[in-house]
């Protein structure tokens, strides 16, 4: 499946680029991280720490499209195009069925519908790549993720405490997220790289 960047306008007026991220995107990565607040770093890292370490801001970067797929949303028309939001699917092994899956949107982003656009690009990149099922781990007050998840058909594998494990079948993903009637982003990611697979993502 040919993966192709998606121009998209937010609700708000604002022009973005959703792409395929890689290991020159490594200075980007490091900018979404340092802007987020205290908070979203907390939720997204499980760390109060208020500077991330270098290695994992290297390994949010390390993205091969294969053992780690990562997606972003660079904002078109700023200067180096910076990330605003991203979203990961990452393997243990190259040959793992299952991956992790993670993300982070900056707060002035929030409630744009990125993170299902975004999910949406990594779920069918997953789908090209052998990747069954995804796994996502959260805490309990991060109330906006466990509602997605769940708005997303994802299931409990592991209640709280001190934090809940979801999982989700790609093709199930795949058909939740293509049902949605917004953000109208989706739209876009499907016709985009989404068409050639519409009827055909087995959920079984």
């Amino acid at each position: 499946m040919p993966i192709k960047p998606v121009d998209i306008v937010l609700s708000n007026g604002v022009e973005v680029i959703l792409r395929p991220a890689g290991p020159e995107d490594e200075p980007r990565f490091e900018h979404i991280v340092a802007n987020m607040s205290e908070e979203s770093r907390y939720l997204r890292f499980f760390s109060g720490v208020k500077v991330i370490p270098k290695p994992i801001i290297h390994a949010l970067a390390d993205a091969d499209g294969h053992r780690h797929i990562a997606w972003a949303a660079a904002l078109k028309n700023e200067p180096g195009q910076p990330f605003i939001a991203a979203a990961h699917a990452i393997r243990t092994t190259n040959e793992l069925e299952e991956a992790e899956l993670a993300m982070g949107v900056l707060d002035a982003y929030h409630a744009q519908g990125l993170s299902r656009m975004l999910i949406a690009c990594v779920a069918l990149c997953c789908h090209a790549e052998g990747i069954i099922t995804l796994e996502a781990e959260t805490l309990p007050e991060n109330r906006k993720a466990n509602s997605l998840f769940k708005a997303l058909g994802g299931h409990v594998i592991r209640p709280m405490p001190p934090t809940t494990m979801w999982q989700f079948h790609v093709g199930e993903l795949i058909s939740v997220l293509r049902a949605m009637e917004s953000p109208r982003g989706l739209r876009e990611v499907f016709r985009i790289n989404g068409a050639e697979d519409e009827g055909s993502v087995d959920a079984s």
